[in-house]
């Protein structure tokens, strides 16, 4: 019972964990190159499962929408001045390294219908973050190319339901 917005949000509250503005504006180094500032290493600190889920990280922001959560990546990605590392081409390419690492995840797991119930918190918590890496650089993805997902979500359920 994983939910995607949930997952998001604590996702990019980990990850302003992982990259202080202070530390890595301009930068595109890897979150453990902060890990002396952080604390966060790749075995240490990774857990979500008892962070809370802030909804906003200010009162404009409506993060219940693909477009609220597309705005709150794009300013995250702003304070850190990531825009000229953020072409289509490398936030294509990081995506698809992170569909690697949830592949990972059910790489050597059998095919055993309700997958769910054989599932630890902890490995509910790694696939939640992992889907949420998917979805965060989909969402950068799509606003850099200026495309509006939610229009075209919608579009295409509405072309699919005239078939």
């Amino acid at each position: 019972n994983l939910d995607l917005c949930v997952c998001v949000l604590k996702k990019i509250e980990l990850n302003g964990q992982k990259y202080p503005v202070e530390l890595c504006k301009g930068k595109a180094g890897k979150y453990t190159d902060y890990s002396e500032h952080t604390g966060i290493t790749t075995t240490e600190g990774q857990c979500t499962i008892n962070t809370p889920t802030k909804t906003s990280s200010n009162d404009m922001e409506d993060t219940s929408t693909v477009e609220g959560i597309t705005i709150l990546i794009r300013n995250f990605a702003d304070e850190r001045l990531w825009h000229r590392h953020h072409c289509p081409r490398n936030i294509a390419l990081a995506m698809m390294g992170e569909v690697g690492e949830l592949a990972e995840i059910f790489q050597w797991k059998k095919d055993e219908g309700e997958l769910d119930a054989k599932l630890t918190e902890k490995e509910l918590d790694k696939i939640g973050q992992e889907v949420a890496d998917v979805a965060i650089y989909l969402l950068r993805l799509a606003d850099v190319c200026h495309v509006q997902l939610g229009e075209e979500a919608r579009k295409l359920i509405e072309a699919c339901e005239e078939d």
